[in-house]
C-alpha cells in the first residue's frame, strides 16, 4: 500500500470555530448534492462521510451548538 493511501486520524474541529465548522458543513452538503446530481455517487459518499466525521468530532469536543445545527441541516 502506498504511504498516501494509509488512513490517518485528523482532528480539525479542535482548532476551528463553531461558525467555521457550520460553514464547512454547508459547503460539503452542497458538494454532496452536486456530485449526486452529476451521477458521481462515490464522490457524494465521500463528501457525506467527511461531513459526518466533522459533526462527530464536534460532538466529542462538546461543541453542542455546531452539532445541533449540523443535525438540523442534515434532516
Amino acid at each position: 500500500m502506498a504511504p498516501y493511501a494509509e488512513k490517518s486520524e485528523v482532528q480539525v474541529s479542535a482548532v476551528i470555530s463553531t461558525y467555521l465548522l457550520t460553514h464547512l458543513h454547508h459547503v460539503l452538503q452542497r458538494a454532496e448534492y452536486g456530485a449526486t446530481r452529476e451521477g458521481r455517487a462515490a464522490m457524494a459518499r465521500n463528501y457525506a462521510q467527511l461531513r459526518k466525521l466533522l459533526c462527530l468530532d464536534a460532538r466529542s469536543l462538546g461543541m453542542g451548538a455546531a452539532s445541533e445545527n449540523s443535525e438540523d441541516l442534515a434532516a
